[in-house]
């Protein structure tokens, strides 16, 4: 579910989507402290299902260097390879099925 929305997302930052999508998300702007690494504003949600909740959230969560990649099938493929390996790594990984979770990974240097 996490490279799902992620993907998703990228696609839409990116313009690899229909307009309306990226109408749903707003970028942290202003003084804050978020802004330069183009975090996404996480709307109120009360069920924690919301795609826009979700979104933002999963896509706040990548390493910037994720971010940059500039081709949506190696954003894909790199991701999916980076949070296997983190997953692998972690003796004590459990899976976790709460929507509003995501599986942190870890910076580039520490793989």
């Amino acid at each position: 579910r996490q490279v799902h929305i992620s993907t998703y997302l990228y696609r839409i930052i990116n313009n690899l989507s229909p307009s309306n999508c990226m109408n749903k998300f707003k970028y942290v702007s202003g003084g804050s402290r978020n802004s330069n690494k183009c975090n996404l504003y996480i709307p109120k949600s009360k069920s924690l299902k919301n795609f826009n909740y979700l979104g933002a959230k999963c896509w706040n969560s990548l390493p910037t260097d994720l971010r940059e990649i500039e081709d949506v099938k190696r954003f894909s493929k790199v991701y999916k390879n980076r949070l296997m390996a983190s997953i692998i790594d972690k003796p004590n990984y459990c899976e976790n099925n709460i929507f509003s979770e995501f599986h942190e990974l870890p910076a580039l240097a520490e793989i």
